[in-house]
């Protein structure tokens, strides 16, 4: 028997590169700049609830902000 501990994503690479572009945006991030590591954490963080669990996209935005952008 084969065991694999290696992460699979369900979203792809582009929809974490393009949230990141849409976060850089973000009107509550103005003046704030984040570090890149924030923002590909909240990105990563997000999408994985949103797209891998499904839990609602208002709810998970805002755990994942409040996780990454302190």
């Amino acid at each position: 028997m084969f065991a694999s501990s290696s992460i699979v994503m369900a979203y792809p690479q582009s929809q974490l590169q393009d949230c990141i572009a849409s976060a850089k945006e973000n009107a509550g991030l103005k003046g704030k700049n984040p570090s890149q590591e924030s923002l590909e954490g909240y990105c990563d963080c997000a999408l994985k609830l949103i797209v891998d669990e499904k839990s609602d996209l208002r709810r998970s935005g805002y755990q994942c902000a409040l996780r990454f952008f302190k």
